[in-house]
């Protein structure tokens, strides 16, 4: 409850609501500000579908309106600890019309729930943290199967996984580690899910967090895979916001420090990068136990016109989805943190991801280090990606994985382990869909002509500070 010390973290896992039941929403949630947007009226006591449960209330049911506003949760009131690391509620999975919700403390409308508490918060303190940070902050929420999910918790910076029943919440088989599965620290960043049985994952691997990690285990007769550990060329300082299967590869998506623009300083950049479901890992004198299809292309959301503004800061990728007949993936941008802010949602075709894998590798050359394309006849043949023999879908089609069993020569050879990221990057058709900056005011500040170059709806100041 607000205002009381925590002991330690609730794993919450509680169903929705029966059907036709009406629950009202948690009292001791107050929300800390609304999105409005264009569309529908919310007015409170209708049922809607939602994240309430099935046949639960919706707080703002829709009616036919110009505006909405949307209540966004940011944690208890009153409650310190949550104010300052904003993680009171973890993780949150709907699953087979039943909520699940990783939580400290529990809310009240839980019909089940049980204790995940870590037992090492001691040492844990020994190694320099907070108390407030020695925890067992839920960060992996998955389902496994039809039966079971995966629940992975920091505890207490020593990571550990478990395996829940999804009808009893009765623990099944033994922990095991956490380690390149769930981060150490609850605010570094995190994605996982089930593919083919396996579990890819994206975090760092270990407590200094210097160890970037995209990670394939839980794998039954396969061998775990993983990145290439400390290469700035695989993975530099990522932030992951999405992990999605697509055909016979899986994408990862996130942000990371461009080591092509080191010059410029610490620039960020968006990425996606893909691997291969049946990728078997490399031999013991080339990428053992490494990933052997692991390639990446930058994203591009900009605003084109004579001064091109660039929105580089990946924030957050949908599922895949039909925009124009053709199946494609949303993503929210921001601006870089010593940009103006701004964000803006672009849309990228999967058609129009896979010809960027198709392209050139990328390489330094030259004094000033300019990357640019290295030559096909560099280039053992045949190489990585491999040319696209299929359409594209959610699954593979029975016998066919779209990738080869063996590593190709580009990959024996040495060259594709050195040059992961392509050269062509990945641009959004057009503008972005939606866009907003803003600026500080002061009585000598005029509007930025960036911001005017960007055609940003709603470009202005909102407030002192901005928003």
């Amino acid at each position: 409850m607000p205002g009381l010390p925590l002991p330690f973290l609730l794993l919450l896992l509680g169903p929705g609501p029966p059907r036709g039941a009406a629950q009202p929403f948690p009292r001791d949630l107050v929300a800390r500000s609304t999105v409005g947007l264009a569309g529908e009226r919310r007015v409170p006591g209708t049922r809607v579908p939602g994240p309430w449960g099935a046949g639960g209330v919706s707080p703002h049911p829709p009616v036919p309106a110009a505006t909405a506003a949307y209540p966004r949760f940011g944690g208890l009131r009153g409650d310190n600890a949550t104010a300052q690391l904003g993680l009171d509620f973890q993780r949150m999975l709907r699953l087979n019309g039943t909520l699940f919700v990783a939580a400290r403390p529990p809310p009240r409308l839980a019909q089940q729930h049980l204790t995940w508490e870590t037992r090492d918060r001691a040492n844990c303190a020994m190694r320099g943290r907070l108390q407030d940070e020695c925890h067992n902050y839920i960060r992996v929420l998955v389902p496994r199967d039809a039966g079971t999910l995966l629940a992975c918790g920091t505890n207490a910076f020593s990571p550990l996984c478990r395996t829940y029943q999804v009808s009893s919440l009765a623990q099944e088989g033994e922990e095991v580690s956490g380690q390149a599965r769930c981060p150490f620290d609850a605010k570094q960043s995190i994605v996982a899910l089930f593919v083919d049985g396996s579990l890819y994952s994206a975090t760092v691997a270990d407590f200094q967090a210097s160890d970037a990690v995209i990670y394939r285990s839980l794998s039954p007769g396969r061998p775990p895979l993983r990145t290439l550990k400390y290469s700035s060329r695989w993975l530099q300082e990522p932030h992951f916001v999405q992990v999605l299967p697509y055909g016979p590869y899986v994408y990862f998506f996130f942000r990371e420090v461009s080591v092509e623009l080191s010059a410029m300083g610490k620039v960020l950049v968006a990425r996606v990068a893909r691997v291969c479901r049946n990728d078997r890992g490399g031999s013991p004198r080339v990428l053992e136990r490494r990933w052997t299809s692991f390639l990446k292309v930058r994203l591009q959301c900009a605003v084109p016109g004579d001064t091109v503004f660039s929105f580089d800061v990946l924030e957050a990728v949908t599922p895949p989805r039909a925009l124009h007949g053709r199946p494609a993936v949303l993503a929210l941008f921001g601006t870089q943190p010593n940009s103006i802010p701004g964000s803006a949602v672009c849309a990228f075709y999967l058609a129009d991801m896979e010809r960027a894998f198709e392209g050139p590798f990328a390489e330094p050359r030259g004094a000033a280090g300019t990357w640019t394309p290295v030559p096909e006849d560099r280039v053992p043949q045949p190489r990585y990606p491999p040319p696209r023999t299929q359409a594209l879908g959610p699954l593979p089609p029975p016998g066919c994985s779209g990738c080869p069993m063996v590593p190709p020569p580009a990959v024996t050879g040495g060259l594709a382990p050195q040059h992961p990221a392509m050269s062509r990057s990945l641009v959004t058709p057009g503008a972005p869909a939606l866009r907003r900056c803003c600026w500080r005011r002061s009585a000598s500040m005029t509007p930025h002509g960036e911001c005017r170059a960007m055609g940003a709806w709603g470009c202005g100041c909102w407030g002192a500070h901005g928003h």
